[in-house]
């Protein structure tokens, strides 16, 4: 008698069933072995990939912090810390993810704070102290979504660091769940809000925020007032 086909609600033949009802109870047991196996070996090759990945980012960091004082225009050296900037925050998801012996989920609350915490050490001495508090849901997506997820909450911070502040500067990074998959990311500080006319075509962190958020799929949301708040919606 043929089985029925719960996905289509047709009936399937024994020839349509892959041959697997014709295999004794040991055939499957090898069977099943051997597929979990080879899933082994895939993910053992790929925490392997990770790892090497891991050191080649961490190798490409301390060489390029090997140059920076050799560079003697401020600008320059500017731009080039901000490329540095940026490999590290790659080379803290790789270091997560290895950690956490994950290959495919990342844990975005603990992921945010590190990039924070990394991201006020990287901009050295500030005239006024800022504190920066982050207020993530736990939050879990891919490699692939937190790449340049990432990369977003680190220009976002640095950017915002950067600005006038009162004696009490303030900065939040909040990360949380909408629904049906949907989280929202908030970066807001007191800080000076964007000047009058502010072109987000012409600066090279903004532009790399809106390319990553097209990359994504996202909305992002910049907005000036008592201090600046970047807003972005994303499906994790």
């Amino acid at each position: 008698m043929a089985k029925p086909d719960l996905a289509t609600g047709t009936a399937r033949t024994p020839q349509q069933d892959d041959g697997l009802s014709e295999l004794s109870r040991d055939e499957l047991v090898e069977r099943c072995r051997s597929l979990s196996s080879l899933l082994s070996d895939r993910e053992r090759v790929l925490r392997e990939l990770q790892h090497r990945a891991k050191n080649s980012l961490q190798l490409v960091i301390s060489m390029l912090r090997l140059q920076h004082h050799r560079i003697a225009d401020p600008v320059a050296r500017a731009a080039y810390d901000q490329t540095m900037f940026r490999v590290e925050v790659l080379a803290i998801l790789y270091r997560q993810i290895h950690e956490a012996r994950s290959e495919v989920s990342v844990n975005l609350a603990r992921y945010a704070e590190e990039i924070c915490e990394t991201a006020l050490g990287n901009v050295g001495d500030l005239p006024t102290p800022v504190h920066v508090s982050v207020n993530a849901e736990p939050l879990h997506t891919s490699l692939y979504t937190a790449m340049p997820l990432g990369l977003i909450i680190n220009e976002l911070v640095m950017s915002g660091l950067r600005h006038a502040y009162p004696a009490e500067g303030r900065m939040e990074v909040i990360l949380e769940e909408e629904k049906d998959g949907v989280a929202r990311l908030t970066v807001t500080g007191n800080g000076r809000a964007l000047p009058p006319g502010f072109d987000t075509d012409a600066d090279n962190s903004a532009m790399l925020v809106e390319a990553l958020a097209t990359q994504l799929g996202a909305d992002l949301d910049i907005r000036g007032g008592a201090g600046t708040t970047s807003t972005l919606t994303l499906k994790l």
